[in-house]
């Protein structure tokens, strides 16, 4: 397991939320099986510094010097000023399972991508359930049985100890390997001019048919040539005598 970080909390102020804040500090929530539940305020510079692959491990809130080992359920960020709004923490027992997500690692390289195709990830993280001591910092994944241009990693195909639960069903992707767009237009390309080569020729001969036996019908600038020289020949001729 990851190293525990310890996060420095007091008992919340009678104060808004919004003055809570504007003080520089976060509203937040520690609650747990059989634990009451109480509200508590976190410095919000502090808890910046808290990298988010902490997110999935057990760390240590200490509130007014009670110290207890505790998850971070949820954080709430203003996504106009990412500022932290509002953060819940899990207190938990180190006799009950508990559920979290933990980060996938991928390693390794696909034959499949050397053949040219293009790598998919789906996921990045996957839930599982555990004793506290048996949880992950992360889930590797190995790349190199992607074989094949299509096949895929499923979550049943990870490797884990027995003591996890993946939570995931069974059939869920978290990587694939497809064939890139871009080749199966260049693929399209040559199937689509031989259908249109195909349609055109019977339209070419119709034409061919529509002229004189033997000759295709004159178009363009010879047509007009034909068309005159027919004129001056009508024009020659004296006229009939009745």
């Amino acid at each position: 397991m990851a190293k525990q970080l310890t996060i420095n909390a007091k008992q919340r102020e009678k104060k808004t939320p919004n003055k809570l804040r504007s003080e520089g500090f976060v509203p937040a929530t520690v609650y747990g099986h059989g634990f009451e539940s109480h509200s508590i305020q976190i410095n919000a510079k502090e808890f910046s510094k808290v990298p988010y692959k902490a997110y999935s491990h057990i760390n240590e809130l200490n509130i007014d010097g009670e110290k207890f080992p505790v998850l971070i359920r949820n954080v709430q960020l203003d996504p106009v000023l990412d500022k932290f709004l509002n953060i819940e923490f899990y207190k938990i027992k180190s006799d009950e399972k508990i559920k979290v997500k933990v980060p996938l690692n991928y390693t390794g390289h696909s034959p499949a991508i050397v053949a040219g195709g293009i790598l998919i990830v789906s996921h990045n993280e996957i839930e599982i359930q555990c004793l506290p001591k048996d949880i992950p910092d992360t889930i590797d994944v190995n790349l190199e049985e992607i074989k094949e241009i299509g096949q895929a990693i499923h979550s049943k195909d990870l490797k884990v100890s027995e003591n996890i639960q993946i939570l995931a069903k069974p059939e869920e992707v978290l990587v694939k390997v497809e064939i890139p767009k871009t080749h199966e237009i260049e693929e399209a390309a040559p199937a689509l001019a031989a259908a249109e080569g195909a349609a055109a020729a019977p339209a070419a001969e119709g034409a061919a048919a529509a002229g004189a036996p033997g000759a295709a019908a004159p178009t363009g600038k010879e047509a007009v040539k034909t068309s005159a020289k027919e004129a001056a020949k009508s024009t020659d001729k004296p006229p009939t005598k009745k």
